[in-house]
């Protein structure tokens, strides 16, 4: 030991190893801070949106009964002392228009979701009227066919005739006009001519094995060829009129062109309008039996689900304006005065009676701005200070319409009724009361912890394999909990919290929404592997 003391350059050396030792420790120990991340899990739940006030439960114990409807006062049904059980009826306001417009909604939901036997008999005997009506327009239209093709054949065969006869240029020599009406005449009957050829060709291929569609078809096809028929006999007719008119004496051969080219004129007219009618005939009446199958097929299928969503609505609609008209007890209670008179015309400003509750009622006092929010029959949940242990739910009775200001505020009264009466509780006991207006059942919820927001994003911090941050959609939020529209599903983990430690752990890098960014360390009790 001596000697070592004694040898200077191994004291420094060995100063020197301790340094370094004590330096990697310093580093590999206490260089950087370890993050932990407390976890949750996005859940399935309600969520319940409340508004809460303060206030003291009545000493009065009293509500007005107002009209909910406009109308004259025929029935009055209580008197000043009468003890009166919920819903016990209070007055009546004439309800004939609301009558008649309830009835009315009953008969349409009625009619719609009801399929009566003889309505569905009926429908069936339409459906087979129509395939029978059907039927017989395809025969009908077979015998056109024939009818339509002898006519055509015909007119233009006697059409040749008389450009062989009397439209003939070697009967005598043709003015330069006389000659233009032959030869437009004639230019039509040889188009014709090769059109009715053609069509003639597939007529004589019918048969009772060709289907109703290619009869149909030809039909069509009968109907152009006779318009075309038609025009050459018009322009033909045209010419005999033009020669006749100008020959300089009478010709009985003139005349009896004229008489021959008419009757070809009226047959192919008829002949137009035969085809034209078969072929409408038969187009109505498809369009008939399609309509009659569909109104068939609806009456088996019964009514579509939103027409009858639609006319339930309509029918409750009916149903809660009728009950406007009949002024019931809003809860168990006695009547302190009667103010509505028989024959009266009220409206909803108008009080008909004053009830004083034998069920306590907290009087709840709201900002504008909460009030707003409240509506009667909303659940409430009411606590005392001086009761700790006893909670009890009620309902809102009633808002006021007419606020009260003090120093520049405005605040309104809500009273809230109790569904149960607890002897413990008194009448001048200070209330809290949590009103429900809004509640979200079965959706995905987060702590509210969970949301964070930068610039017009909102995002979430997940973990799965790593650190990751998804989007999101936000919904209904309370004090706690917040509604996830999008982005997440049921399970996923997210961070609620961030904890900065003091020993090294890991470093990760956490893909951001915004880009760039790393995080450091592990959480809730799960190491992020290095």
């Amino acid at each position: 030991m001596k000697k070592f003391i004694r040898k200077p350059k191994t004291w420094i050396i060995a100063l020197a190893l301790v340094g370094l030792s004590y330096g990697l420790f310093q580093i590999f120990s206490t260089s950087e801070e370890e993050t932990r991340y407390i976890l949750a899990t996005v859940e399935r739940g309600s969520i319940i949106f409340s508004i809460s006030g303060t206030g003291q439960v009545s000493a009065s114990n009293q509500v007005d009964i107002s009209a909910k409807a406009s109308g004259d006062l025929i029935y009055i049904n209580v008197k000043a002392g009468q003890e009166v059980k919920t819903g016990a009826l209070i007055a009546q306001i004439d309800a004939g228009d609301a009558l008649y417009e309830l009835e009315t909604a009953k008969l349409s939901y009625e009619e719609l979701i009801t399929v009566d036997d003889d309505e569905l008999r009926d429908a069936e005997d339409a459906v087979e009227e129509a395939e029978i009506n059907l039927k017989d327009a395809y025969v009908d239209g077979r015998a056109t066919l024939a009818s339509a093709a002898t006519n055509m054949s015909d007119v233009i065969a006697d059409l040749d005739d008389l450009f062989d006869g009397y439209l003939s240029d070697s009967r005598f020599a043709f003015s330069k006009t006389e000659k233009e009406y032959i030869d437009r005449a004639q230019k039509a009957w040889y188009s014709t001519d090769d059109l009715l050829d053609d069509f003639s060709k597939t007529y004589r291929a019918v048969s009772n094995k060709t289907s109703d569609k290619d009869i149909e078809l030809m039909i069509t096809d009968a109907n152009k060829i006779a318009n075309s028929v038609a025009q050459a006999a018009k322009y033909t007719k045209d010419a005999v009129i033009y020669l006749r008119d100008h020959e300089d004496n009478e010709s009985t051969t003139a005349d009896e062109a004229y008489t021959t080219v008419s009757e070809l004129v009226t047959t192919i007219n008829a002949t137009v309008s035969e085809t034209l009618s078969a072929r409408n005939t038969l187009t109505d009446a498809k369009r008939t039996l399609d309509n009659t199958q569909d109104d068939l097929q609806e009456l088996r299928d019964g009514p579509d689900t939103l027409d009858v969503r639609a006319e339930e609505l309509s029918l409750k609609q009916k149903q809660s304006s009728y009950a406007d008209y009949f002024i019931r007890a809003p809860f168990d209670g006695i009547i302190a005065s009667v103010d509505g008179k028989k024959g009266q015309n009220v409206n909803s400003a108008t009080t008909i009676a004053t009830i004083i509750t034998k069920q306590k009622i907290a009087e709840i006092s709201l900002n504008e701005v909460d009030v707003a929010k409240v509506e009667v029959g909303q659940k409430a949940t009411l606590t005392f200070d001086a009761l700790e242990n006893l909670t009890i739910t009620g309902e809102v009775i009633e808002v006021d319409l007419v606020g009260t200001v003090s120093q520049g505020v405005v605040n309104y009264n809500v009273r809230v009724g109790f569904d149960v009466d607890d002897e413990q509780v008194r009448s001048g006991m200070t209330v809290s009361a949590d009103i429900i207006v809004e509640m979200k059942q079965d959706v995905l919820i987060v702590p509210n912890s969970v949301i964070k927001n930068r610039g017009d994003i909102t995002y979430v911090e997940t973990f799965s394999k790593e650190l990751s941050q998804s989007k999101v959609e936000t919904g209904l939020s309370n004090d706690t909990h917040t509604e996830i529209v999008s982005g997440l599903n049921e399970g996923d983990v997210v961070v609620t919290k961030t904890i900065t430690g003091e020993a090294v752990s890991a470093t990760v890098q956490a893909p951001s929404l915004f880009g760039g960014g790393g995080v450091r360390g592990t959480g809730g009790g799960v190491r992020i592997p290095r």
